[in-house]
């Protein structure tokens, strides 16, 4: 068909465990399955991902690999621009902010806009524009990425508008990142509570980001008005760090952190509420695997994507405050209200199921491939 996209190339340094990466492999699978041809075009094959590559998606490796140092990416460039030259693809896909400083290498190519292919499409990552001394330098950036790059991916509303609002013009459309289920909801009797305490989950990396201190802080509040217990699930640099700090607190009767687990949805299963504590997240995925399974979530005000899928009372609550009796607060309320019907609960996530976001993509991807012809 003359009028799509029918080559896809997708820009990775390496295939280290990243969750842009992860996210692009599984939807170039996706778009193989619908008949176009995809590349991997990459500095080096390094990282865990490799394997993970479907075997109908190519992948090509520099000549020599470039590998990730301080200013490797600005060498990248100009190395991926020359093997992009010579395979020409209809789509060049940047799969999130760390790819974007090899935009402007790519919009010097000769002959792509002549000649009518290499639309170079950017996933913009969750926040495009951090808080404090960041934001300046940032938005400087996407400044000056923003005449390079033809069409932006905004992984949620609010962060359309935040694209829109730095680079006025700009063709912006919002794309949800796919969420993976794993429907997996059948009972663990060995996870059953075992008294009548409200059963709280929270889940992710021990990172900064992540701000375990206010994880334990809320369910310090909450016992003082109902028995509770906290299950932390994951691992990260600060988890020895919030081990101790479980310990110093007093709190190892209330607070059980098992570290890495291969599913949550175990744990799903037996908690009557996930806690998200975090100062900025993109599209937290456990919060979608909550609402699968008829758990509320209550969040801090951390995220777009969250804005854009809890629509209804039902799904839980945000919360502008970071003060902990306020998250206790909303927490003792959204439990009070039973547990969930997950199927009250699937139209505000049916949009993430990776056939559909996939799908969404080759839609943007095929109307810029026939406006550049």
């Amino acid at each position: 068909m003359p009028h799509r996209a029918d080559h896809i190339l997708i820009c990775f340094h390496d295939f280290s465990r990243g969750g842009t990466e992860r996210i692009a492999i599984g939807l170039a699978r996706h778009w193989a399955e619908q008949g176009r041809r995809v590349t991997i075009l990459c500095g080096t094959t390094e990282g865990g991902l490799r394997a993970t590559v479907d075997a109908r998606v190519q992948v090509v490796e520099l000549d020599p690999p470039v590998r990730r140092s301080l200013t490797s990416r600005l060498k990248l460039g100009k190395a991926m621009a020359a093997e992009i030259a010579r395979l020409k693809p209809d789509i060049i896909f940047l799969p999130g902010n760390f790819h974007l400083p090899l935009a402007p290498a790519f919009a010097r190519i000769p002959g792509r806009v002549e000649e009518g292919w290499g639309a170079i499409m950017a996933k913009i990552s969750n926040p495009s524009v951090p808080d404090g001394l960041a934001a300046a330098p940032v938005r400087w950036l996407l400044r000056r990425f923003g005449p390079c790059v033809d069409g932006w991916a905004a992984m949620n509303s609010g962060l359309e508008r935040e694209l829109h609002a730095i680079l006025p013009g700009a063709h912006v459309e919002t794309l949800f990142d796919p969420v993976y289920l794993h429907h997996d909801l059948a009972p663990d009797d060995h996870l059953a509570p075992t008294d009548e305490r409200l059963e709280i989950l929270w889940a992710g990396r021990f990172e900064p980001q992540k701000d375990t201190l206010l994880a334990l802080k809320v369910i310090e509040a909450l016992n003082e008005i109902v028995p509770a217990r906290l299950t932390m699930v994951g691992d990260g640099r600060l988890y020895p760090a919030t081990l101790r700090a479980i310990k110093r607190m007093g709190l190892t009767d209330i607070i059980a952190a098992p570290g890495y687990v291969p599913g949550i949805d175990p744990w799903l299963r037996r908690a009557d509420a996930l806690l998200i504590t975090s100062h900025f997240e993109g599209g937290p995925a456990v919060a979608v695997e909550a609402l699968a399974h008829g758990v509320p979530v209550v969040s801090t005000d951390c995220s777009h994507f969250l804005r854009d899928i809890m629509r209804v009372p039902l799904a839980g609550r945000i919360v502008p405050s970071r003060y902990a009796p306020d998250l206790a607060s909303a927490l003792l309320s959204t439990v009070s209200e039973g547990r969930r019907d997950p199927a009250a609960l699937h139209a505000l996530i049916d949009h993430l199921d990776p056939r559909v976001c996939a799908q969404g993509y080759l839609a943007w991807f095929d109307r810029m491939a026939v406006a550049r012809r």
